[in-house]
């Protein structure tokens, strides 16, 4: 019995192995490329793959005998980067909002591990176009929003450092200037990273607590340095703010946290 559930977790983390894999690549790959990759046997990766092939999370080329993530694998992962549909629920309030400035407006959700994904993102009318992948990745102290959840989290000068210093930034920023930036979003409800992140480009960004005051997504309005005044600047981190509260009296309730903790 013992073997049988060591083998058929072996299998399992095979099988994730091999869809991880897959989402890396960005051609489709053999059996035999696949095998060589995870150091498992050809034999033994043909069974996992046949099985992935069956329940549809791998696609293989009838031609090329190439295999790549199939439509399951797509449909979980959507799920996965917003379990609980915010974006969905939110997308007209932050259409509108991307629209009226001609800005693009990203959802991101907190994930484990000091992460957080984008899961939803809005872009405005613009010649110029600014866009992010959803599903990209980030550490939580980053950018405009980061600042915010730092701002939120209230952390201690020496467990800020430690987060900065885990960071990296397309344009360098002191760790004097961004805790400042830190306290500076405190008083002004909102973060914001002016080309740090990203050259030319200015962001502005807000957090999304739950009613225990936990954090669980960010709202950051992204725009070219420059587009706006700062006047304009500040009244888009005002509208985030507005944007956030009537985001958050949708999103979570007293009544959904005592169905969730019952």
């Amino acid at each position: 019995m013992e073997v049988a559930r060591r083998e058929k977790a072996s299998t399992v983390t095979y099988a994730m192995s091999i869809l991880r894999l897959l989402a890396e690549r960005e051609h489709a790959l053999g059996v035999n490329a696949i095998a060589r990759e995870l150091s498992l046997a050809p034999s033994t990766c043909f069974k996992i793959l046949k099985s992935l092939v069956a329940e549809e999370f791998v696609e293989i080329d009838p031609f090329t005998k190439g295999y790549s993530l199939g439509t399951a694998a797509i449909i979980v992962a959507r799920r996965a980067l917003d379990p609980a549909r915010a974006f969905t629920t939110i997308r007209g309030r932050v259409d509108e909002m991307a629209q009226a400035y001609s800005i693009a407006i990203g959802m991101w959700r907190m994930i484990p591990r000091s992460r957080m994904v984008l899961a939803g993102f809005a872009e405005g009318t613009n010649q110029m176009r600014i866009h992010m992948s959803v599903g990209k990745r980030l550490p939580v102290l980053i950018g405009a929003v980061g600042r915010a959840v730092a701002a939120d989290m209230d952390l201690s000068q020496k467990e800020l450092e430690n987060g900065f210093r885990a960071l990296h930034w397309q344009v360098p920023i002191s760790f004097e200037s961004y805790a400042e930036e830190v306290q500076l979003a405190k008083v002004r409800g909102y973060g914001y990273d002016e080309g740090n992140f990203s050259p030319g480009v200015n962001t502005v960004g807000v957090t999304i607590l739950d009613e225990l005051s936990v954090i669980r997504y960010g709202l950051s309005a992204v725009m070219f340095k420059g587009q706006h005044s700062v006047e304009t600047v500040e009244q888009i981190g005002r509208d985030l703010i507005a944007l956030k509260a009537w985001a958050s009296a949708r999103l979570f309730s007293k009544a959904m946290y005592r169905v969730a903790v019952a």
